[in-house]
């Protein structure tokens, strides 16, 4: 593909993951606005949010593995019509059941989205500083996200009601679609010809992955629990026979060959701890920033625009620091960068300092993460077949989604959300330490497991 195409392809694929990061925040802020319309009691309504987490990490995997079978920009379409369908008529929805449906539809539509969209990249740019850069550009736009989607749920919502934020995406998808077919090229068959689908592995890896993601979901609700671990138990479980089951499959769901290249499983363990911290400290710091500090959701949104920027720019920076410290060293400093900016939080919000102090230690850790998701995203796709970057990237995306599902057990619960002003502000003090601990913990990991 040209260079222009494939320019255009990245804009694309990212402007793609930029709409993904912000569906998944702008729904938080219209929350009130949808329990109102819809009668939603106090526990039905945390289903909007828990059914998309639930099915887009349980099926990453799945996702990733077809997009390898049966073709990436194939899966990319399919899930962008399967997502586009689930938001038309979720923004129509008259019944909280109906709006609950569609969520846990487009949590699978995301599902295929997002390894087919990623291996896109990785198979469109080869190994080296043209993938660097792009891989660049995708943390970028992964994290913007959130940002954007505070400060649109926060727009929208005012001006147009909450129907509008899942409205938004049809015609936004509706043009994705057909741009897809002009710039993305299937580059013919990149796995070797199949003898069966591994349908136990599929059953399998679906059902272990959503019952470790429900459980750390409702770990952290009162009274709860008991429940989610048992869910987490049973599904590591799963996982357990799945790696059993895949020894001898045929066609394996999961090829446990990956796991013999240099970096992979440490990435997949140091990214889940770092990556799983920011996006629940993303959460944390909205919270914080409108419980404790009384920002509007539209001025917290407005806060996150500079976080956005900062992990761009870092993220351009990562090879710099690669070629000077080597991948060991620069995702170790990342990691301890993104620590000291959480502990920095911590510090902050115990003496209700300024402001600006915020928004300079949200900086540090946006500094850190745009260098350390860049690096991380590389290692878990580095040396990996072109007939299995689909299921590389499906690794990569649920190493993210479980270590954020398990993050937030640990630090949502410590912050005690629910309390009133003072209890979430000494509640926040902890959780951004904890965040810092986890931090470290993840740098000592990339620098005893990284080669």
């Amino acid at each position: 593909m040209e260079t222009e195409r494939r320019g255009a392809a990245l804009v694309l694929l990212c402007g793609t993951q930029l709409l993904l990061l912000v569906d998944f925040s702008i729904v938080n802020i219209a929350l009130p606005d949808i329990r109102q319309a819809l009668g939603f009691s106090p526990s039905g309504l945390a289903w909007v949010v828990s059914a998309y987490a639930l099915t887009f990490g349980g099926f990453l995997l799945l996702g990733g593995r077809l997009a390898d079978l049966l073709g990436r920009r194939r899966l990319f379409v399919a899930g962008l019509v399967l997502f586009g369908l689930a938001s038309l008529v979720g923004g129509l929805a008259q019944s909280s059941e109906v709006l609950v449906v569609m969520r846990a539809i487009q949590g699978g539509g995301a599902a295929l989205i997002a390894p087919a969209l990623l291996s896109l990249i990785t198979t469109l740019y080869p190994e080296g500083p043209e993938r660097d850069r792009a891989v660049g550009w995708f943390t970028a736009a992964s994290a913007s996200g959130f940002g954007l989607g505070v400060l649109a749920g926060g727009v929208l919502t005012s001006a147009l009601g909450w129907r509008a934020i899942f409205l938004m995406n049809v015609p936004l998808i509706a043009v994705a679609i057909p741009v897809a077919y002009l710039l993305l090229r299937e580059p013919g068959r990149l796995s070797p010809p199949r003898r069966g689908y591994d349908v136990a592995g599929a059953v399998l890896g679906v059902a272990g992955l959503t019952m470790v993601s429900y459980g750390l979901t409702v770990a952290p609700r009162p009274g709860l629990l008991g429940r989610g671990v048992a869910f987490v138990a049973a599904g590591a479980v799963l996982l357990g026979v799945l790696l059993l089951v895949e020894r001898k499959a045929r066609d394996p769901l999961l090829p446990l060959g990956l796991f013999r290249l240099p970096n992979l499983a440490a990435a997949l363990g140091v990214g889940a701890l770092g990556a799983g911290v920011l996006g629940t400290a993303t959460l944390l710091l909205s919270l914080y920033l409108q419980e404790v500090r009384e920002l509007s959701a539209l001025w917290a949104g407005v806060f996150f625009l500079p976080f956005g920027v900062a992990i761009a720019v870092a993220a351009q920076a990562a090879p710099w620091l690669t070629a000077r410290l080597g991948l060991r060293g620069a995702l170790a400093t990342a990691a301890l960068l993104m620590a000291a900016g959480a502990g920095a939080l911590s510090v902050v919000a115990a003496g209700d300092g300024h402001l600006a102090a915020v928004l300079l230690a949200m900086l540090v850790v946006a500094a850190g993460f745009g260098v350390f998701y860049t690096l991380f995203t590389l290692a878990g796709t580095a040396g990996v077949a072109p007939g299995q970057q689909g299921i590389a990237a499906g690794l990569v995306n649920t190493a993210t989604q479980v270590g954020t599902a398990f993050a937030a057990a640990i630090l949502v619960t410590l912050a005690g959300v629910h309390g009133g002003a003072g209890a979430a502000a000494s509640g926040f003090v902890v959780a951004f330490a904890a965040a810092a601990a986890i931090l470290v913990a993840a740098a000592a990991l990339a620098a005893t497991t990284v080669r």
